[in-house]
Formats: structure tokens, sequence, C-alpha cells
């Protein structure tokens, strides 16, 4: 079984490599590079909290920045896929409004549909997913931990993982 100790020691492991991340980055004092789109990926451990079991998670997510103006280079649009592999179908497809506030935390709220199996029974419901992100850049690839978590009426689950992006 994951312990919440476990992953709470991989996020603080991945929060103090911040000096060598922040190495790659360019000698402005600002190393988050806003492009213009990105694609990215999350990879983690699931605890669904209704099934009581853990599970590997992936999140795929495209996005676009709504402007070059200081504040509007801050927010993006796009959509993202969830998979969450149990033994029973789980899977989301979503709308994303990403908005990066501060210099490396990152921000998703993601409103969507999961495709879910109960009982044999197939299910469409309303979901919601909220992430957080604080990212690194690393050779033009954006790295770091994310924490989430997705509400349903029926599934609910957080997650804890890396999360990869490349921005163009």
């Amino acid at each position: 079984m994951l312990k919440s100790t476990n992953l709470m020691i991989v996020f603080f492991i991945l929060m103090k490599l911040n000096p060598v991340f922040a190495q790659a980055s360019d000698h402005s004092g600002h190393p988050h590079e806003h492009s213009e789109y990105e694609i990215g990926i999350s990879l983690g451990m699931t605890r669904l909290i209704e099934e009581k079991e853990n599970a590997l998670n992936s999140h795929l997510h495209f996005s676009k920045k709504l402007g070059n103006s200081e504040i509007m280079e801050r927010i993006s649009l796009g959509a993202g896929f969830e998979y969450i592999f149990t033994e029973h179908s789980h899977y989301s497809v979503l709308g994303t409004i990403s908005v990066n506030p501060v210099w490396a935390l990152i921000v998703d709220i993601s409103p969507g549909i999961l495709f879910t199996e109960h009982h044999g029974a197939k299910e469409k419901l309303f979901a919601a997913h909220l992430e957080l992100t604080y990212e690194f850049e690393y050779h033009g690839f954006g790295i770091g931990p994310v924490i989430g978590a997705g509400f349903s009426k029926e599934d609910n689950h957080l997650m804890l993982g890396i999360h990869m992006g490349k921005g163009f």
C-alpha cells in the first residue's frame, strides 16, 4: 500500500532539486518561459477514495496561452485526457484552464466528462480536476512535482506525481 508519508518525501525531494534545475535557467532571474503552446504529461500514483485502492495515473494535455501581455501570457486554455490504470475502465476528457500566478507555480482547473464502469455498467459523469504543479525549466523542458484531485458524483481521487512539459 502506498503511504502518504512516502508521497510527501518524494514531493519534498523534488522541491529540493530547485537549485539543480535553476542552473539551466536564463540569467534574468525569471527562468519560466511562457511559450505560446505546451504539450505535457503527468505520471503519478492515484488514491481512489471510494474504491480504497491505489493506481497509476497518466494525464496528457495540450494548451495555448491567451496572449502576450503580462497577464494574458500567464493564462492558457486547452484540452486534456486522463487515464487511471484500474481493473475497471476509468478515463476523463477535459477542458483545461491553466494559470501561472507566480514564477514556477501552475494551477490547472479542468471540467470534463468521466467515463467509468461500476459493476458492469458504463457511466458518463461530469467531473472536475484541480492540479498544482511546481515547474522547473531544464534544457527546454518544464519538469516538476504535481499534486491533483479529481471529483465526480461517484469517483473521487487524489494524485501525486511528476509533470513534464514542452513549450513551443
